[in-house]
C-alpha cells in the first residue's frame, strides 16, 4: 500500500459510503454516527457534502440516506476500462509455471468459447486451442464451466438449437448426459474435459464471474491424460478455483 499524506475528512467520507455496503440500503444520521463512532454534527457535515456531490441522496419521506447515482456512474466507468486479459495474465502465468502445464482463458460469446489468452508450458504445445479460435461449449472444459453457471433457458437453447458432434469416443453429446454433468460441475465447483476434445488430453476449468455475478469467462489447465490422475487433478482444481475467484473479485464480483 502506498504511504503518504492522508486527509482525515476524505477518509471518513469514504468510510461513510462503506457503511452502506451491508444489507440495509438506507441509514439515518444516528445510524451512521453509531457505526462510525463519531458525533452527529461531524457526520452531518460529511453526509451533506456527499449529497451535494451526488454520492449520497436523501429519501424525502423518511429523511434517511442511500447511495447516489454518482457511484453507479463511476462504477460503470471502472467496468468499461477493465481489461480481463490484463487482470488475469499474472494468474495464468503463475498456474502454468506452478504445474508446468498449459493454461487457457476463454470468453463466452454467441454460444461458443472464444480463446482470448494462452500460456504454454515450456515443454508442451497444445495445438487444438489458439488465441482467437472458437470452440464448442458442450465438450470443452472452459465451455462446460461457463455453461454450468448459465440460466436454464440459455442452457436449453444451446443444447436444443445446435448440433453436438462427437469429437472423440469420450465426447458427451446427449442432452440428458450433459445436463447431469453440469450438475456435477456445480457440485464440485469445476469442469473436466476428459479426453472429449482430443484423445490423450485432459483439462480442468473454473468459471470467472463479472460484477453482476454472471459467468463472463473461464480459465483452464490442460495436459496429457497420463499427468492428470485424480490426486493431481484435485490439487490443480484447488489452485485453479482460487485463481478464478481472485480474478472474479478484481472484476467486481462479490459472492453473497
Amino acid at each position: 500500500m502506498a504511504q503518504g499524506i492522508t486527509i482525515q475528512s476524505v477518509a471518513r467520507a469514504f468510510q461513510i459510503l462503506e457503511c452502506f455496503a451491508g444489507s440495509v440500503s438506507e441509514l439515518g444520521i444516528t445510524d451512521i454516527s453509531r457505526q462510525m463512532g463519531l458525533g452527529k454534527s461531524t457526520i452531518y457535515g460529511l453526509v451533506n457534502t456527499l449529497v451535494q456531490e451526488g454520492y449520497l441522496e436523501q429519501n424525502p419521506e423518511n429523511k434517511c440516506y442511500r447511495l447516489g447515482l454518482k457511484l453507479f456512474e463511476m462504477g460503470c466507468i471502472v467496468q468499461e476500462r477493465m481489461d480481463i486479459r490484463e487482470i488475469a495474465k499474472p494468474y495464468l502465468k503463475e498456474l502454468s509455471s506452478s504445474f508446468k502445464m498449459t493454461v487457457h482463458m476463454g470468453l463466452y460469446k454467441d454460444y461458443e468459447v472464444v480463446y482470448i489468452d494462452k500460456v504454454d508450458a515450456p515443454d508442451t504445445r497444445i495445438v487444438y486451442s489458439q488465441v482467437g479460435k472458437r470452440a464448442p461449449m458442450y465438450c470443452t472444459g472452459i465451455g462446460k464451466a461457463v455453461l454450468a453457471e448459465l440460466e436454464q433457458r440459455e442452457i436449453d437453447f444451446l443444447l436444443e438449437g445446435q448440433e453436438r458432434e462427437p469429437l472423440t469416443p469420450h465426447t458427451l453429446t446427449g442432452k440428458e448426459d450433459i445436463i447431469r454433468e453440469l450438475g456435477e460441475i456445480r457440485r464440485r465447483g469445476y469442469a473436466i474435459d476428459n479426453e472429449e476434445v482430443e484423445l490423450g488430453l485432459k483439462c480442468v476449468a473454473s468459471a470467472i464471474y463479472d460484477y453482476q455475478g454472471k459467468p463472463a469467462a473461464a480459465i483452464s489447465i490442460s495436459s496429457s491424460a497420463v499427468r492428470m490422475d485424480d490426486e493431481r487433478m484435485e490439487e490443480i482444481s484447488r489452485k485453479l478455483k482460487r485463481a478464478a475467484g481472485e480474478i472474479s473479485r478484481k472484476l467486481g464480483y462479490r459472492q453473497c
